[in-house]
């Protein structure tokens, strides 16, 4: 049985970044993207889901206004009760990503509230920090109508530090500066933007999410799981279930909570876009200069930030 999904590793930024700027496949306008939409609180009243797990609860914000198809569907199989007494079926560390959605432990028993896959959603103001709720999405249709499908099968994302190598390669593809820094700021995976759907977040018990990523595991056997081990991450199964014993829908009221997790303040916000946009500025320069990359432009940028 096919146990594995594709999902990228953290290294494949470099492939993603050029299809999502230059205009192949699901291209964004850096222009368009709302970051605060993702790095700040939650608004009064915003859709929310609680995870009872048996290590202890998970509370996720949905982005019901962006990508309402895929919460809707989320919100179906919730009120059905589908989710109840699964087990997280398959952790990848690579990516960090805890994987559930199945009615059976194998991850092969997805469901969907049409019955089948639906074509997938995507927001410009999504993407896959640490503490995302995504849905895992995979290329399906024949060669005149391909395209990514998901269904219930969801995963959350645990702490991923972004590593030097990989901001490297989102600045030589021209990630938009903000972006590289949300990214060295709260952690995730570049690699899969716009290719999972980003439908909430984390934001009370990122520590229980971080938690099953240390938990004990084994891995799963490529060759009997019927993949090519090169072209798929490792996953592992967990020597000891966790359960998510049911999933209550609710709204978030900012009362409730002494803080959140996943979440920038408005001053450290409004500081990282003071940064990001004098950054951007440079950025912009040095490629009209035809010097973007070069030690020069480096130099540069340099000095003009100890200056600042």
């Amino acid at each position: 049985m096919n146990k594995l999904r594709s999902i990228l590793a953290a290294g494949a930024a470099a492939a993603v970044a050029g299809c999502l700027f230059t205009g192949c496949g699901n291209s964004v306008d850096p222009a368009d993207i709302d970051y605060s939409v993702q790095l700040l609180a939650p608004e009064e009243g915003d859709d929310i889901a609680v995870f009872e797990t048996s290590l202890g609860d998970i509370t996720a914000v949905l982005y019901t206004d962006e990508v309402p198809e895929v919460v809707q569907n989320f919100k179906d199989l919730v009120n059905e009760g589908f989710f109840d007494g699964q087990v997280i079926y398959q952790v990848v560390p690579t990516v960090g990503a805890e994987m559930f959605g199945s009615s059976t432990d194998d991850g092969n028993s997805p469901s969907s509230n049409t019955g089948s896959p639906i074509k997938a959603q995507y927001s410009d103001n999504l993407w896959p920090f640490s503490g995302s709720l995504a849905a895992l999405c995979n290329e399906m249709g024949q060669l005149w109508n391909k395209g990514n499908y998901y269904d219930s099968r969801s995963f959350f994302i645990a702490d991923m530090p972004v590593d030097e190598e990989t901001v490297s390669q989102m600045q030589t593809y021209y990630f938009p500066a903000m972006m590289t820094n949300a990214f060295e700021e709260l952690g995730g995976i570049p690699g899969i933007s716009q290719m999972h759907t980003v439908y909430g977040k984390v934001i009370d018990g990122m520590e229980i999410v971080n938690e099953i990523m240390s938990l004990p595991r084994t891995e799963i056997d490529m060759t009997e799981a019927g993949v090519d081990a090169s072209e798929y991450e490792q996953g592992y199964t967990l020597d000891e279930p966790v359960t998510i014993e049911k999933v209550t829908l609710g709204s978030f009221h900012a009362e409730d909570y002494d803080q959140l997790d996943n979440t920038l303040t408005q001053e450290a916000y409004d500081q990282m876009v003071y940064e990001s946009e004098e950054e951007q500025r440079q950025i912009d320069e040095a490629i009209a200069n035809g010097t973007y990359g070069t030690e020069e432009s480096v130099s540069e940028a340099s000095e003009e930030t100890s200056e600042g």
